[in-house]
């Protein structure tokens, strides 16, 4: 008979209970680590088994661990849990630097995955296995708006991580854009970037970012991350000589050009899709099948090695290449 699997989640603000919602409806036993102890009690009536720490639920049975604690953690926490042998999905990002991920490199035995669940999402699959048939790419453009007072209704977003120094800031906050580039395309060779930060909004990092990328089939990207939008997008738009390709994340369609001609494509996507297809990919990696579309360490890192070039090249002005050394 099978083991029934159970998995810890450390961090139970809105995204942690939401990694504890998805668990229950796919009826995995879970167990919560709140990182303020004040909430112990409040999980413990809503129903949910609560352990003081990650040693405790791991002596519980716990082999997984959903890590949703703030960014500048990320490291520690994982550092914790490797040397528990838990199985890690950790969120986005798994760190505030390059640097410090390298931090756990050598503890790192393919246990440890990365929360960048668009790459489960149909419309983004379906976009790039489109664009495998539209003949030479010579462009990609990527954005994301949205406008950071919205985020959370009733909570103060000054309150929040996305202000942090360290924490917040479009670069860190937003680099789905970056992850899913990487993923389904290519690794971008060098970076013309700048980042913004007009005091609008009264954070600690950049409000702004735009990139320039080459990659090495002579292709390029632009990419735009923007905190000060309150017309709010997602969308990614694949070009070649012949057809153009665009895929508009929130209002679910992909959206064909070719000789004057528009063709559009429905996605259907419900609100936890995303979040239960990575789990549910996570539950299968525990069990010892090979990951497919989770974000693994060194993937994620070369979304930091992407990021930290933009901010120097933000820094001083011009192109900086990319190097993919982990």
């Amino acid at each position: 008979m099978n083991k029934k699997i159970k998995i810890a989640v450390l961090g139970t603000g809105s995204i942690g209970l939401r990694h504890l919602r998805v668990l229950n409806s796919l009826n995995i036993e879970t167990i919560a680590i709140p990182t303020r102890k004040e909430r112990f009690e409040e999980l413990s009536r809503d129903g949910y088994k609560v352990a003081y720490d990650i040693e405790e639920a791991k002596n519980w049975g716990a082999t997984g661990i959903i890590i949703c604690t703030n960014t500048s953690r990320h490291i520690r926490d994982c550092q914790e849990a490797l040397e528990l042998d838990y199985c890690i999905l950790c969120e986005k990002p798994l760190s505030s630097s390059t640097k410090e991920a390298k931090k756990i490199k050598d503890k790192v035995k393919g246990n440890l995955f990365v929360g960048y669940n668009l790459r489960f999402d149909d419309g983004f699959n379906k976009l790039f296995h489109l664009a495998n048939d539209i003949g030479e790419i010579y462009y990609i453009y990527s954005e994301c708006r949205s406008y950071l007072p919205d985020w959370r209704k009733g909570r103060n977003y000054l309150e929040g991580y996305a202000a942090k120094p360290k924490e917040g800031g479009v670069l860190l906050d937003l680099s789905h854009e970056i992850d899913y580039l990487n993923f389904f395309y290519n690794k971008p060779l060098a970076i013309i970037g700048t980042t913004k930060n007009w005091g609008i909004l009264k954070i600690a990092e950049e409000e702004y970012a735009s990139a320039e990328c080459e990659y090495d089939n002579k292709s390029s990207s632009t990419i735009v991350l923007d905190y000060l939008n309150k017309n709010h997008s997602r969308k990614c738009v694949v070009s070649s000589i012949e057809k153009t390709i665009s895929y508009d994340f929130l209002n679910k369609h992909i959206t064909i050009v070719q000789n004057g001609k528009v063709k559009y494509l429905l996605i259907k996507r419900k609100k936890d899709t995303l979040y239960q297809r990575e789990i549910e990919e996570f539950i299968s990696v525990i069990k010892g099948k090979k990951k497919q579309k989770l974000c693994d360490y060194d993937e994620a890192v070369y979304n930091l090695i992407v990021i930290d070039g933009w901010k120097l090249s933000s820094k001083l002005g011009r192109k900086v290449a990319l190097k993919y050394v982990n």
